[in-house]
C-alpha cells in the first residue's frame, strides 16, 4: 500500500488529514518533496543587523550587491562588504520596522529607510558612496511604476503616512509638483491606515495600506495616476511580507496569507497554515517578516520570528508553492537559528583566477568545480544575512522530516468476502509488517522511519523507530499493531525527492 506524502496542513486534525502535520526542510513539488539546501557562508561584512538588501547589473554585465543596517549602507566587494555610506550627512537613522527598501532605476539604485529617517539615497552602479537623491525626502516605501519613481509614507512638508508621491516622468531627481513634468502626489482618503508597500508595474501598480488595497493606474495628464479602491477593510499586516511575481501579489494580512491578482483575493493559508503560523509568530517583531520569490522553485518564502527566536531575528521560514498550492516549513539549522536578519535574492559576484585564490588556495577545496557558472557571477541565489555574513542557500540538503496522515490502514483495504457488512473495518486493528521508504537517491543509512501508532483518538501516540535488517531489500521489518498509524520519515543526507511510504499491512483481528 503506497501512502504518498501530501501537503503540510498543520491546522487540520491528525485523523484522515488530507495532508500532514509535519513537513519540514523540503520544497513542495508536484508529487513529492525536494531537498531544501543548507547555508554556505560567502562573504563577511558589517556587524550591525541588516535591514535591507538589493542587487543590480550594469550595461557592462557587472553585478552589484548593496545592503543596509541601521546606520550605514554597504556594497559587496569580493568576499566582504565595504562601507558605501554617504560622505556628507554622516550615519543614517533607519526605521528598523520597515528597514531599507531599494529600487533599480537605470544605472543607479535608490534607497529609502523610513519617513523619520533620511532623504532618499542613490548610487550609480560602480560608484563608491551613496549620495542624496536630488529633490527627494525621507520615505518608507519605494517602487517604479511606468516611468516614474514612486514613494509613499513620507515626510515632505510634514509626516504623511497616507501620501503617495511620484517623480517627474523619466527623471528620478525632479519632485516638485509640475503639470509639465507630471511630478505630483496623492493623499489616500479614508481610514486605510499607514501605507505598507507599493508594488510596481509598467502601466500601473498597487498601494497596500494596513486596511485597504488601491490600484494606481497611469492615465496621463491631467490626472497622471488614477487611484482606484480595490479591496476595503483588508491590507498588509507586515509591510515586507508583500511580494509580487508575474501578475500575482502574495502577502500576509491580519486574516492570514493571501494572493491577489488585481481583481480576485484568494485565501492561500486558510484551513492550512494560518492558525499554526499566528500561534507561533512573535507579533512584537512584525518588521522581521520578509517575503521572497524564488521562481526556479516556483515558491514564495516568508521568514519570521517564531518560538525560540532571538530579538528581532527570524528562525523559521514558511514555503508556499504557487505552482502546486502546497505548503512546507523550514527550521533554520541550530548554528544559525537565532541569527537570521533577512532573507533576500542576491546576485553572485564574478571571480578572476586571482580572486579564486582568495576564496581558497586549494582548487580541490573549492565549493564548486572550476567550470561551474557560480564563478562567472550574476547568478541569482536565495540568501540570508547572518550577523555580518552573507550566506547562500546552496549547500548540502538540510535534514528533512515529512509525515503521512494518520490512517486506519485496515479500513482502507477492500473487505474480504467472509466479512459481514456490519463489521466496519474501523473496528479492526492492523499490523504493519514491512515499511519501504520512497526516498529517491538516498542511502537507507540516512533515512529513519518511525511508526506513530495508537488505538483511539484519546490515546497517547507510541513511537517505534524502524531498523533495516537488510538495506539492500529496501525495507524495515515491523510488527507494530494498532488501529491508527502515522509514518514519520527523517533524512540526514542528500536525496533527490521524498514521495511517500510503501507498507504491507495485515488485519490483526477484531479487538
Amino acid at each position: 500500500m503506497l501512502i504518498k506524502f501530501a501537503e503540510w496542513l498543520p491546522d487540520q486534525p491528525p485523523l484522515n488529514n488530507p495532508g500532514a502535520l509535519v513537513v519540514t526542510n523540503v520544497i513542495p513539488n508536484a508529487d513529492s518533496y525536494l531537498p531544501f539546501p543548507g547555508l554556505n557562508v560567502s562573504a563577511t561584512g558589517p556587524q550591525g543587523q541588516i535591514y535591507g538588501a538589493t542587487y543590480g547589473r550594469d550595461n557592462a554585465n557587472n553585478s552589484y550587491v548593496y545592503i543596509g543596517d541601521q546606520s550605514a549602507l554597504y556594497r559587496l566587494s569580493g568576499l566582504s562588504f565595504t562601507a558605501a555610506t554617504r560622505t556628507v550627512g554622516g550615519a543614517y537613522n533607519t526605521d528598523t520596522t520597515n528597514g531599507w527598501e531599494f529600487v533599480n532605476w537605470g544605472q543607479t539604485t535608490i534607497a529609502v529607510n523610513g519617513f523619520q529617517g533620511d532623504v532618499a539615497q542613490q548610487l550609480s552602479f560602480g560608484a563608491t558612496n551613496f549620495i542624496a537623491l536630488p529633490g527627494a525626502f525621507p520615505a518608507s516605501h519605494i517602487a517604479v511604476i511606468n516611468n516614474f519613481v514612486v514613494m509613499a509614507c513620507i515626510s515632505d512638508s510634514a509626516t504623511q503616512v497616507q501620501r503617495v508621491r511620484w517623480s517627474a516622468i523619466n527623471n528620478s531627481g525632479a519632485w516638485s509638483q509640475d503639470a509639465t513634468t507630471l511630478a505630483d502626489l496623492q493623499d489616500l482618503p479614508g481610514d486605510g491606515g499607514w501605507i505598507q508597500k507599493i508594488v510596481g508595474g509598467q502601466q500601473g501598480g498597487y498601494v497596500f495600506q494596513e486596511r485597504m488595497i488601491w490600484g494606481m493606474i497611469f492615465v496621463g495628464s491631467p490626472l497622471i495616476f488614477q487611484f482606484v479602491p480595490l479591496i476595503l477593510g483588508l491590507g498588509a499586516y507586515a509591510a515586507q511580507s508583500v511580494v509580487a511575481y508575474e501578475n500575482m501579489v502574495y502577502f500576509l494580512s491580519k486574516e492570514g496569507f493571501k494572493s491577489f491578482d488585481g481583481t480576485n483575493l484568494q485565501d492561500i493559508g486558510k484551513g492550512k497554515v494560518d492558525q499554526t503560523f499566528f500561534a507561533d509568530l512573535d507579533t512584537a517583531y512584525l518588521g522581521a517578516i520578509r517575503g521572497v520569490i524564488v521562481p526556479e522553485w516556483k515558491v514564495v518564502l516568508w521568514s519570521y520570528p517564531g518560538s525560540g527566536h532571538t530579538g528581532s531575528k527570524s528562525n523559521k521560514i514558511l514555503i508556499y508553492s504557487y505552482a502546486y498550492q502546497k505548503w512546507a516549513q523550514v527550521i533554520i539549522p541550530v548554528a544559525f537559528s537565532a541569527n537570521i536578519e533577512i532573507i533576500s535574492i542576491t546576485s553572485t559576484p564574478g571571480y578572476t583566477l586571482d580572486g579564486l585564490n582568495a576564496v581558497n588556495s586549494s582548487v580541490d577545496a573549492l565549493a564548486y568545480s572550476l567550470d561551474s557558472r557560480f564563478w562567472t557571477g550574476g547568478n541569482l541565489v536565495l540568501s540570508a544575512y547572518i550577523n555580518g555574513w552573507l550566506a547562500y542557500f546552496n549547500g548540502t540538503a538540510l535534514s528533512a522530516e515529512v509525515q503521512t496522515a494518520e490512517l486506519n490502514l485496515v479500513a482502507m483495504q477492500p473487505m474480504m468476502p467472509y466479512q459481514h457488512p456490519l463489521d466496519a473495518n474501523v473496528q479492526y486493528k492492523g499490523m504493519v509488517s514491512q515499511v519501504f521508504p520512497i526516498a529517491h537517491s538516498a542511502s537507507l543509512s540516512t533515512v529513519q522511519v518511525t511508526i506513530l501508532s495508537r488505538d483511539t483518538q484519546q490515546s497517547a501516540t507510541k513511537a517505534t523507530v524502524m531498523t533495516y535488517g537488510n538495506t539492500s531489500a529496501g525495507f524495515a521489518q515491523s510488527r507494530v499493531t494498532a488501529r491508527f498509524h502515522r509514518f514519520d520519515v527523517v533524512t540526514s543526507g542528500n536525496f533527490d525527492s521524498l514521495q511517500g511510504i510503501d507498507v504491507n499491512v495485515v488485519n490483526a483481528g477484531k479487538r
